[in-house]
C-alpha cells in the first residue's frame, strides 16, 4: 500500500483560523459520490462531532435483541458495528462453538465501550485441519466469502461505516483478508478485521500483538467468555474422555517452509484431540472461578485496548476514500466496473 506524502506548508493564523471555520461549517459526510463506485445511498451516518461524549446506556448491544426503531435511533448518531466470526469445531474439553464465543464476548464488551452494536449467530465457517472430527462443520473459505459479502453490501446500505470483524480462529485470515479487501475495493467502504488476540495496551509506535498473560490464558478467556455472553452451564461439569494413542503426521514441512502465514500446504489433523486436547474433568467450583477470572480479564483487556481511538482512526480512512474518490473516479475498481 502506498501512502501518499505529506507536505507541510506554513500559514499565518489568520489564514488558519480561516480554513478551520470554513472546515466545521461543512459536514464531514457531505462528500458527492459517483454512482457507479458507491453503493446505495444510506441513511445519514452520525459524524465523530455528534457522538456524545459518554454513549447513552442501551438496553442490549445486540442488534437481534433490539427493535427495529431502536436500531434506527441508533443509527442516527453513530455506525458502528462489531461482527465476531468463527468456526463450529471439535475443541476439546470446550463447546464446537467456543471459537465464535470468545469473538461474541469481546465484541459485546467493545460495543459498549466503543458505543456499538453487535452482530451475532455468524457461527458456521471455515474451520481448517480439524475436519478429522465429525463435530467439525466445514465450510470453505470460497463458500463463506460470498455470504460475508453480501452481509456487508447489506450493512452498508443500512447505513454502518465502520464494521469491524473479531475472530479467535488461527485459520480465519484464509477467509478474512480476502473479505475486507474485495469489499473495499467494491464499496469503498474500509471493513476492519482484528483478531482477539490483538485486543491489548501498546504504546504508540509499537506494533500491536498477542501480548503478554497468564500461563492459562486461553482457558480463562474461553471460561470467561461463555460467562458473559450467559451460556456458562454449556461448559461440562465432571465429563472426561478416556486416553487412546495419537497418531502422528511423519511429516515436517515446517522445517522448510515456515507457515508464518497459514499452513503451506493442507493436512488435517491426524487424531481430532490434537485440537484442543482430551476432555478433562473439572468441578463446578473450578468452572465457576475461572469464569471469574476469565471475565475479568477479558474485560481488563477491553479496558486497556483504545477501541475508540481504533474507531477514529477507521472513520479518518473511510473520509480520506471519499476524497481519493473525488480525485481518481472511474479509475478506482468499484461494483460493475
Amino acid at each position: 500500500m502506498h501512502h501518499p506524502t505529506i507536505i507541510r506548508r506554513s500559514v499565518s493564523l489568520a489564514t488558519l483560523a480561516a480554513l478551520l471555520v470554513s472546515a466545521a461549517s461543512v459536514p464531514s459526510n457531505a462528500q458527492t459520490r459517483k454512482p457507479s463506485a458507491s453503493p446505495p445511498a444510506a441513511p445519514a451516518a452520525a459524524t465523530a462531532a455528534q457522538v456524545p461524549a459518554v454513549a447513552p446506556k442501551m438496553r442490549s448491544r445486540l442488534m437481534t435483541s433490539l427493535t427495529g426503531w431502536e436500531v434506527e435511533e441508533y443509527l442516527k448518531r453513530n455506525d458502528v458495528l462489531f461482527v465476531p466470526v468463527g468456526p463450529v469445531e471439535q475443541n476439546g474439553g470446550s463447546p464446537t462453538d467456543v471459537e465464535y464465543v470468545i469473538p461474541l464476548a469481546y465484541a459485546q464488551e467493545l460495543a459498549e465501550k466503543g458505543d456499538g452494536l453487535v452482530m451475532p449467530y455468524l457461527a458456521y465457517f471455515y474451520p481448517g485441519e480439524t475436519t478429522s472430527s465429525r463435530a467439525t462443520v466445514h465450510v470453505s473459505t470460497s463458500e463463506s466469502l460470498p455470504y460475508l459479502k453480501a452481509l456487508v453490501r447489506s450493512l452498508v446500505r443500512q447505513g454502518f461505516r465502520r464494521i469491524v470483524f473479531l475472530t479467535s480462529h488461527g485459520p480465519s485470515q484464509q477467509t478474512m483478508l480476502p473479505l475486507v479487501r474485495e469489499t473495499f475495493d467494491e464499496l469503498h467502504v474500509p471493513v476492519l478485521w482484528m483478531d482477539t488476540g490483538m485486543i491489548r495496551p501498546f504504546k504508540p509506535g509499537d506494533r500491536p500483538g498477542f501480548g503478554d498473560g497468564p500461563p492459562n490464558g486461553r482457558n480463562l478467556v474461553t471460561y470467561g467468555a461463555y460467562q458473559l455472553v450467559g451460556r456458562l452451564n454449556d461448559l461440562p461439569v465432571g465429563l472426561a474422555q478416556p486416553k487412546h494413542e495419537v497418531i502422528k503426521d511423519p511429516s515436517n514441512l515446517s522445517r522448510y517452509v515456515p507457515p508464518f502465514n497459514g499452513t503451506p500446504a493442507g493436512s488435517f489433523y491426524a487424531d481430532p484431540v490434537m485440537h484442543g486436547g482430551f476432555v478433562e474433568s473439572v468441578t463446578a467450583e473450578q468452572r465457576d472461578q475461572w469464569a471469574r477470572e476469565g471475565a475479568e480479564l477479558i474485560k481488563s483487556q477491553v479496558a486497556s485496548f483504545d477501541v475508540n481511538g481504533m474507531l477514529g482512526e477507521l472513520r479518518k480512512r473511510d473520509e480520506f476514500t471519499k476524497e481519493l474518490e473525488k480525485r481518481y473516479g472511474d479509475h478506482l475498481p468499484a461494483a460493475g466496473r
